[in-house]
């Protein structure tokens, strides 16, 4: 892929499975769900892990959250 911004590069499956489950989360609650919830979630070990799935949604502007801030991770208007 040499070349390619991030933001060019494609999504992979578990960022897209990611974004699915924080769509429903958000559907199903009401709110947003927490990092810790998405680690639970996916067996990650540890925050960094979230967020190298986290951060090129981000870039591509599908999820946003505000930083140090608890449950504001949510899918963008654009896109849920």
């Amino acid at each position: 892929m040499a070349g390619l911004t991030l933001d060019q590069m494609p999504v992979t499956n578990r960022q897209l499975q990611v974004y699915d489950w924080i769509c429903r989360y958000v559907a199903a609650n009401g709110f947003s769900p927490t990092i810790r919830e998405l680690c639970d979630a996916f067996g990650f070990k540890s925050k960094n892990g979230a967020l190298c799935h986290l951060h090129p949604l981000r870039r591509r502007g599908t999820v946003d959250w505000v930083d140090g801030k608890a449950r504001t991770l949510r899918p963008t208007e654009a896109q849920s």
